[in-house]
């Protein structure tokens, strides 16, 4: 296994992890949350499926839409984090549900917003293959050719009509998950590749001063 290849596994674990631990702040602070835990939350209306298998599920069912519309999106981060996120809210939540000071909280559901902005620019930075979510972004973007920041706020606003007709609720951090998750997440990814281009010119530097 390459070195390049293992950081960017490193990349895609952190971001598919700091994802579902923003998705359960954003959960607890119950101002509003993002595009399908609106969904999840909806869907439990009418099921005893828990929040973390749900996200599961969706995923999958996301993850398969990618692939038979463009299956060259895909790859191994792909089924990592069609996984892992679900798994990360299973196992966080007793532990974030805990914390008196993130329950209903909107400094604490923009904290959640951010985080999972972040994760998911991580996530995609490690270019192992788009997410579920991320994945039908991509599919709606070249479908109607828009911008990344107009497809984001297309599905999150189709996602949230759904859950909000499913029974789940319309808060303040939901018209921040529509119009401002998408835009959070494109700036952190022009953030991170400027980090990293900073980063190999370092590196091309020093080699040039051991030669």
């Amino acid at each position: 296994m390459s070195k390049n290849f293992l950081s960017r596994i490193i990349l895609v674990f952190l971001g598919t992890v700091l994802m579902g631990i923003g998705i359960e702040i954003i959960v607890v602070a119950d101002q509003g949350f993002d595009s399908v835990s609106t969904l999840i939350l909806g869907l439990m209306n009418h099921s005893t499926i828990p929040f973390g298998r749900w996200s599961q599920l969706i995923s999958i069912v996301f993850l398969l839409v990618t692939f038979f519309y463009k299956r060259s999106m895909l790859g191994v981060g792909s089924i990592i984090n069609t996984l892992l996120v679900g798994e990360t809210i299973n196992r966080i939540a007793p532990t974030v549900q805990s914390i008196d000071v993130l329950q209903n909280n909107i400094l604490a559901s923009l904290l959640g917003f951010f985080i999972m902005a972040l994760g998911t620019a991580l996530y995609l930075s490690g270019e192992l293959g788009s997410g579920p979510l991320e994945g039908m972004m991509f599919c709606i973007c070249d479908l109607l050719h828009i911008s990344l920041q107009k497809g984001r706020v297309l599905l999150d606003f189709i996602i949230v009509i759904s859950g909000v007709l499913l029974g789940g609720s319309f808060g303040l951090g939901t018209a921040f998950a529509i119009f401002l998750l998408g835009p959070m997440i494109q700036a952190d990814i022009s953030i991170l590749k400027n980090i990293k281009l900073k980063s190999f010119w370092s590196r091309q530097k020093k080699k040039r001063l051991t030669e």
